[in-house]
């Protein structure tokens, strides 16, 4: 028997009101923004030109429409963790086991009887967001008064209600009508009284007549007007986006120069800047092997080295150093795994930048 898991239709009205709720105080503010731009436009100026509808609109997302897309789209998953919720509840109640057998409170014998299970915080300053225990209710079967344990076999103490003048502790009377329970608290240090009362009347719920017809509208059950909002809230993103490009562009206006300056040569191009750069080095037959083409561009390269004196070390810095500088102002780049040496043989790899991104990443590493 659930005590805490609801039909799925009580977390979807739940759910629908505090949408409607959110809803209805945005529509207030959009309207008075909507009739104070009626009132200052000019005369002979209709509301629905094309810049005010986009100014209305502006406001109505920002005010109405962005919530109520998020709610539509955050629904599923409230109701489904407002559901696991209390079933998580109902689980630990059902496995709930006292640790030890209980002796009464009031008369200290055993065989006490459980008679309910609920749940409760045990801290008297507990958070809100705090775990809450089960409390065991539990009647004497020897003098019929009733014992409440937590499951650890803890007695629970009833925390005394003090005094707000002094806060000493308060004693109270109950006074029971058809119409409300009474309760006269008396403090016995300073002498103050004061009462709290509870109303027994089944005050029904004020009807809400158009909330059947709010929820329709702003639970988005219309897909018409569903598909439109979504619709503006995506162009609104976009523009944003181009908005945010620009001025990112105009920041950087120096990068998106350099970027249109640099040279960007193709495959065949690469010997041609390469290899009198090598061979000015002493490096010779310098050849380029099969482009790997994928994502992006990588080819290969070798040569040797025609200076017998010249140290394993020293060649294979000393091709690197002139590689680096040979393609400095083109979007090639010698790779990070740099370069092979073998009893003169030297390779190595290459990679073209060729997306914009890449290109200024590039730029900004190399000025840094």
């Amino acid at each position: 028997m659930y005590r805490h898991r609801r039909e799925r239709k009580n977390y979807e009205d739940r759910y629908d009101r505090f949408t409607v709720e959110a809803a209805r105080r945005g529509m207030s503010y959009y309207e008075k923004f909507y009739d104070d731009f009626k009132k200052k436009l000019p005369k002979d100026e209709k509301i629905d030109r094309p810049g005010n509808a986009f100014l209305l609109n502006v406001f109505y997302m920002e005010t109405v429409g962005n919530e109520l897309l998020k709610r539509y789209e955050n629904r599923e998953q409230q109701i489904s963790d407002w559901t696991a919720r209390d079933e998580a509840k109902d689980e630990l109640i059902a496995n709930a086991r006292l640790s030890d057998e209980p002796s009464c409170q009031h008369c200290g014998k055993e065989g006490l009887r459980i008679i309910d299970k609920s749940l409760m915080q045990s801290k008297d300053n507990a958070k809100h967001d705090d775990p809450e225990e089960v409390l065991f209710m539990l009647r004497c079967t020897h003098c019929d008064k009733n014992s409440a344990f937590w499951s650890d076999g803890t007695a629970w103490e009833t925390r005394p209600t003090l005094c707000p003048k002094c806060s000493s502790e308060v004693t109270h009377k109950t006074t029971k009508t058809k119409q409300a329970i009474t309760f006269t608290y008396s403090c016995t240090s300073c002498g103050h009284t004061y009462k709290d009362k509870i109303d027994l009347h089944n005050k029904k719920a004020k009807a809400d007549p158009d909330f059947v017809k709010d929820r329709v509208r702003f639970c988005l059950h219309d897909a018409e007007f569903r598909d439109r909002l979504f619709k503006m809230r995506h162009d609104f993103i976009e523009m944003a986006k181009l908005g945010k490009e620009f001025k990112e562009r105009e920041d950087n206006k120096h990068v998106y120069d350099a970027i249109r300056q640099m040279k960007k040569p193709k495959i065949a191009e690469l010997s041609e800047i390469l290899a009198p750069a090598l061979s000015e080095a002493g490096y010779i037959e310098f050849s380029l092997d099969k482009p790997n083409i994928g994502k992006d561009v990588f080819v290969g390269f070798s040569c040797l080295d025609s200076k017998s004196e010249r140290s394993d070390y020293d060649s294979e810095k000393t091709l690197k150093k002139t590689v680096v500088k040979a393609l400095v102002d083109t979007n090639w780049r010698l790779m990070s795994d740099g370069i092979s040496y073998r009893l003169g043989y030297l390779s190595g790899r290459l990679r073209a930048y060729e997306r914009e991104d890449d290109l200024k990443r590039l730029l900004q590493k190399a000025s840094a």
